[in-house]
């Protein structure tokens, strides 16, 4: 199944119904045309299931919206750290991993902070001091836990290719 880089709309529209009217709210859904594909992708990385990550992406946006931040680099920062923190209390209780792609499934086979380094760093584009300090760990640490995801990535996508051959 392929995973959708689109967030559920519905969601969205609810979320962004909150920032307000007129311009500000045309400002909102440029901010969701631009931003939403890839904040639903993190959150897909960081939570495992479609659910929870619609939930956290909806969220997000309204923060983003709301907090006025204009450059694209800025909000994209602004998204990752949101939707890390909506994301940190799990919105749906089951997992729905049998829907996400494989490397999806993988990924959420990590250690939450292995998954959250990945996720924030990769997905989210932020820099491991970034992530450490949103993690509430050292730099160093982030790299560590980089390094030994994606290690962990290879050998599960080598037994998945073993399993699929």
């Amino acid at each position: 199944m392929e995973l959708t880089t689109h967030a559920p709309v519905v969601s969205g529209a609810r979320s962004l119904r909150s920032v307000g009217s007129g311009s500000r709210q045309a400002a909102a859904w440029n901010l969701w045309d631009r931003h939403s594909g890839s904040a639903y992708s993190l959150a897909c990385a960081l939570l495992g299931s479609h659910a929870a990550a619609a939930d956290a992406v909806a969220l997000a946006m309204a923060d983003l919206a709301r907090s006025g931040e204009e450059s694209d680099d800025q909000a994209r920062r602004v998204l990752a750290r949101s939707i890390y923190c909506h994301g940190a209390v799990p919105a749906a209780a089951v997992s729905d991993t049998e829907r996400l792609p494989r490397p999806m499934v993988w990924l959420s086979r990590l250690a939450r902070l292995q998954r959250a380094s990945l996720a924030l760093c990769v997905y989210g584009g932020l820099t491991h001091r970034e992530a450490a300090e949103l993690l509430d760990v050292a730099p160093a640490t982030v790299a560590d836990l980089l390094t030994a995801g994606l290690k962990e990535l290879g050998v599960l996508a080598a037994a998945d290719a073993a399993t699929c051959a």
